[in-house]
C-alpha cells in the first residue's frame, strides 16, 4: 500500500472572529491511501505510522469529538465518489478532553467491504474533528479527507484471513506543570541554567500505578503546530534550548521534575527579540506516542541594555 498526504481543511463553527483562547490543529489533512483490498481492514498507524493527531493550541481545556462523516456532494474531489457508508472509516477513540498545548492521538481504521463491485474504484470519506460542550464562545473544527484507492485485483484467500486485530491505545493519564513559562532580559552568548538562575522547573505528575518514561526534546515550533502570538516568533534554532535530561523516568503515583538550559548566540539578529521555544514531552509507554508541549517565551536583552533577571509574567 502506498500513501500520500497534503494539507488540512480548517473550519470555524461560529460566525465572527475566533478568539485566541480557541485553537485546534492537525497534520492529518488530505490523505491518499492506495492498493486497498476488498474485504480487508487497515490500521493507518500500523501500516504507515499515520494516526490522527490533534493539538490544542488554545489557552484553555477543550472537549473534542471525532466522527467519520459523508462528504457533501460539492466537496467530493474529481475522480472520486463518496463511500457507501461511514462505517468504512472509524477512529479507535472518538472523544478527548485536551488541556492547552496537549496532543491527542487515535488510530484511523479503514474497512473495505468484500464486494467485487468495488474493485478498481476510488472513494472519499471525511473525518470531522471539533470542539464540543460549550467551554468557549467559539467552537473550532477540522475536516480531514481520506481518498481511498481500491485495488483492481481481488485479495487472495490468505489476505482475506489477515483481519485487523484491535489493540487499544494505552489510556494513561499524566500531567505536566506548568505548561508555559516566560523570562525576560535574557543575556546572549552564555549558557543559562534556568533552574538555578530563573527558578524554572517542570513537574511531571504520574497518577498511574506503573512507571512512565518521557522523552524530552526541544523541537521547532512548526513541528508542534503551535502558532506564535503577541509578537513572539519561533526561535531560529531549537538547539539553543537544552533539556537537562533526554528521558525522564517517573515512578508510579509520584512526581519528578526536570529543567532546561538556554544558550542564545550573541549576534545582532538575536538582540531585543521575543522568541518562542517549544519542548515536547513524549510518553513512551503508549502504542501511539502522544505529546505534551511546554512553551517557553524568551525576551532577549535589547541592544546596549545591561542584562538583568527580570521575569516576564507567564502566558
Amino acid at each position: 500500500m502506498s500513501l500520500a498526504f497534503l494539507v488540512l481543511t480548517a473550519v470555524l463553527l461560529a460566525a465572527g472572529r475566533a478568539e485566541a483562547t480557541s485553537g485546534l490543529r492537525t497534520p492529518f489533512g488530505e490523505v491518499v491511501v492506495r492498493n486497498l483490498k476488498i474485504g480487508q481492514t487497515y490500521s493507518m498507524y500500523k501500516l504507515v505510522n499515520l494516526p490522527l493527531r490533534l493539538v490544542n493550541t488554545g489557552d484553555s481545556e477543550i472537549d473534542i469529538r471525532i466522527d467519520s462523516i459523508m462528504p457533501s456532494p460539492g466537496e467530493i474531489k474529481k475522480g472520486y465518489e463518496a463511500v457507501a457508508s461511514t462505517s468504512w472509516v472509524s477512529v479507535e477513540r472518538s472523544s478527548f478532553t485536551l488541556g492547552p498545548n496537549r496532543e491527542a492521538a487515535t488510530d484511523v481504521i479503514i474497512s473495505i467491504p468484500n464486494d467485487a463491485r468495488l474493485l478498481g474504484r476510488r472513494f472519499q470519506a471525511d473525518i470531522w474533528s471539533r470542539t464540543v460542550g460549550g467551554r468557549d464562545r467559539y467552537g473550532v473544527g477540522l475536516q480531514s479527507r481520506l481518498l481511498l484507492h481500491v485495488d483492481s485485483t481481488p485479495p487472495s484467500d490468505e489476505e482475506l484471513k489477515k483481519k485487523f486485530v484491535d489493540e487499544r491505545v494505552a489510556d494513561l493519564d499524566f500531567t505536566i506543570l506548568p505548561i508555559n513559562a516566560a523570562i525576560g532580559d535574557v543575556p546572549l552568548g552564555r549558557m543559562i541554567d534556568l533552574r538555578h538562575e530563573r527558578k524554572i522547573a517542570i513537574k511531571l505528575i504520574n497518577p498511574n500505578d506503573r512507571v512512565l518514561n518521557f522523552r524530552v526534546r526541544s523541537i521547532p515550533v512548526w513541528e508542534s503546530l503551535i502558532t506564535p502570538t503577541d509578537g513572539f516568533e519561533g526561535a531560529a534554532d531549537p538547539k539553543w534550548l537544552v533539556p537537562d535530561a533526554g528521558v525522564v523516568r517517573v515512578e508510579g503515583n509520584s512526581i519528578s521534575d526536570t529543567s532546561l538550559s538556554l544558550d542564545i548566540p550573541d549576534e545582532p539578529r538575536n538582540q531585543g527579540k521575543k522568541l518562542l521555544f517549544v519542548v515536547s514531552f513524549d510518553l513512551l509507554e503508549q502504542k501511539i506516542p502522544t505529546h505534551v508541549y511546554y512553551r517557553l517565551f524568551v525576551t532577549t536583552v535589547a541592544p546596549g541594555a545591561k542584562p538583568g533577571a527580570t521575569a516576564v509574567p507567564s502566558k
